[in-house]
Formats: C-alpha cells, sequence, structure tokens
C-alpha cells in the first residue's frame, strides 16, 4: 500500500498545479484585458480600422495562407514519410492552426496529433517528434531576428553592435546544435539529474521514474529528427514560415501607417510574434495586444492608447484569419478520403470533429 500512495498523491499534486497554472492564466488574460481595454478610445478604433484598405486584408489573407503552406511543408519533412499527401496534410494544417489560437491552454496542439492518426495512420510518436520539431525551429528563428533587430535598431548599442551580433549568431548556431542533438542530450541530462532524486522517499523515486520515462520518451522522438538533409531542410523552411507571418503583419502595419526604420519593424513584428509562446494566458488575449503595444511604443514612438488599438487590430486579424483558413481545412477535412482507408482491409478511422 505505502508503494501506491506516493503515485495517487503525485497525480493529485500533478492535477492540482494543472489547475493552479489554468486558473493563473485565467486571471493573467483578464486584468490585461480589463487594463488594455480601457486605455482604446474605441471610436478612433474604427477610425483605424477604415484606414486599412480592402486590398491591405486581402494581401494579409494571402500572406497568412503563405504562413500554413510553408507550415504544411515543414511537417512533411519533419514527419520523413512517403505517403504524407498535401491534399490531406494542409487541411490538417490549416485547422490545427485554427485550434492553436481558439482554445485556450495550448489545446488546440492536440488536435494535429489526434488528426494525424485518423486520418494519415501515423502514430502519436511521430505527430509530437514533428510538433515539437517545428515549435523549436519557429521560436529560434524568431529569437535570432528579434534579437538581429533589437541590436540593430537600438542607437546606444552602435559600439557593441558587431560583438552583440556576433554573440546572436553563435548562441543561434549553439542552439541549432542542441536541438540536432536533442535526444542525446535529454539522456545526458537524464542520466546526471534524476539519480539524486531516488535517494530520498517512494514519492520522489516515483517523481523520477515518470520523469525519466518522459524524457527518454522525448529523447526518441527527438532522434527523428537527426538527420542532416531533413533537419537543414526544415530549418531552411522554417525560414519561409517566419517570413510569411512577417509579411502579414508588414502589410497591416503599414496599412495603419507606421513610418519606422526596417530594423525597428523587424523588432516590433517579432514582440509580437513571441508573445504566441507566453505560457500563462487563455489563446494569447491580453498578451498579444501587449506585445505589440509594447513593440510599438518603444521601438516606433507610438502613444500607447493607439499603440493599443493597433495591438487589439493586429491580434483580431489572425484570429478571423485563422478561423477562416481553418474553417475551410476542416471542410476539406470532412470531404477528404483518409489515407488509411486506400489499402484493402482497412477500416475508416473515426472522424475527429
Amino acid at each position: 500500500m505505502d508503494d501506491i500512495r506516493p503515485d495517487t498523491h503525485t497525480k493529485q499534486d500533478g492535477r492540482l498545479r494543472r489547475y493552479l497554472v489554468r486558473a493563473l492564466s485565467v486571471i493573467i488574460t483578464v486584468v490585461l484585458l480589463v487594463i488594455l481595454a480601457g486605455e482604446v478610445k474605441w471610436d478612433e478604433f474604427d477610425d483605424l480600422l477604415g484606414t486599412v484598405a480592402w486590398s491591405s486584408w486581402l494581401l494579409a489573407l494571402l500572406a497568412y495562407l503563405a504562413l500554413n503552406l510553408f507550415r504544411a511543408l515543414r511537417f512533411r519533412i519533419l514527419l520523413d514519410k512517403s505517403d504524407s499527401p498535401w491534399r490531406i496534410l494542409v487541411p490538417i494544417t490549416l485547422y490545427h492552426n485554427f485550434l492553436v489560437r481558439a482554445l485556450p491552454f495550448k489545446l488546440g496542439e492536440l488536435s494535429y496529433i489526434v488528426l494525424l492518426r485518423s486520418r494519415l495512420n501515423y502514430s502519436m510518436e511521430e505527430g509530437v517528434s514533428s510538433l515539437v520539431g517545428a515549435r523549436v525551429l519557429e521560436l529560434l528563428i524568431i529569437a535570432m531576428v528579434f534579437a538581429s533587430g533589437v541590436l540593430t535598431a537600438a542607437e546606444q548599442l552602435a559600439t557593441e553592435r558587431a560583438a552583440l551580433l556576433l554573440l546572436v549568431a553563435a548562441v543561434f548556431l549553439v542552439s541549432v546544435l542542441g536541438l540536432y542533438f536533442g535526444g542525446s542530450l535529454i539522456r545526458r541530462l537524464t542520466r546526471i539529474l534524476l539519480p539524486p532524486l531516488r535517494r530520498f522517499s517512494a514519492a520522489e523515486r516515483s517523481i523520477a521514474n515518470r520523469l525519466e520515462a518522459r524524457a527518454l520518451q522525448l529523447a526518441l522522438e527527438m532522434d527523428r529528427i537527426r538527420q542532416p538533409r531533413l533537419f537543414l531542410s526544415a530549418l531552411f523552411i522554417s525560414c519561409f514560415t517566419y517570413s510569411s507571418s512577417f509579411l502579414t503583419n508588414y502589410i497591416l502595419l503599414l496599412a495603419i501607417g507606421i513610418e519606422v526604420d526596417f530594423s525597428s519593424i523587424v523588432a516590433i513584428i517579432s514582440v509580437g510574434m513571441f508573445a504566441s509562446a507566453f505560457p500563462l494566458n487563455v489563446s494569447g488575449f491580453g498578451v498579444v495586444e501587449l506585445s505589440w503595444r509594447f513593440g510599438l511604443a518603444h521601438f516606433a514612438g507610438w502613444l500607447e492608447a493607439d499603440a493599443t488599438a493597433a495591438g487589439f487590430l493586429l491580434h483580431f486579424f489572425q484570429l478571423f484569419a485563422a478561423a477562416l483558413w481553418g474553417l475551410a481545412g476542416y471542410l476539406l477535412i470532412q470531404i477528404t478520403k483518409p489515407i488509411a482507408t486506400a489499402a484493402a482491409g482497412l477500416s475508416r478511422p473515426e472522424t475527429v470533429e
């Protein structure tokens, strides 16, 4: 009985932590939205919307579509399977991107893994490894471009700019190598960090065993991308996903009248991209608007009220574009025959709604 109780307590503690994190996320989101919404002059917000021409909305929508197409291509590369048809992978990517933005607590990420299983008959491990690889590569590109943009835009760093840019390049290279050899690094860290936990109580030993099992599973998943051709191809395509996301926001920023040098625009847009990775929020609400407000106020010199209004406009557009293309993806998923049914004797997998 003593061996069972620690596991029970561990599960209860884990469940309690999840509830606390979600409650904190809701609180942070609500507080930020109340504060930021109070700063916006909503009558002027209508005027801001009116400054954006229909051609700009259309171009931004097309750039957002290109973003998802490049993401689908990166997933196809990371999956490294010959039977990953565009007719299924593109709709999955469109629908997954919408659910990631619409559902709270990152629950939308699970849709990609579930849809790969139901429509392409891929394993959960294949879905997780390709998703983790894609997310890490995207963050690495954003971090490198953001750091370069900030260093280029900051006049007070002019004397140290060359050395700092070299440092950014070195950190990026180390991060890329760390991702490439991620499986081996995880195993080594597991052997170093976990054994001391087993010297204590049964509860600590149970936690160590669980952590080891998850770490080794993650290491196996990371080993799948340790192929030079695959890894470099995915890294190359990640440059295009960043470019498409950048272009989407750049079109709208120009439409609402931003007038700063290009390095400042790079810094502003990269700050906005980083916000989506912040863990303590509900579907990005509040945090995304705050990031745009910070970037526009700090690098473009906008008034905080105007910068906040622009942040709401940019976030609303991202949600609208994700919903529009996500609906298209959902409809295509419903009318597309799953790969599993192509082989004789296999039954149709259950459709994920």
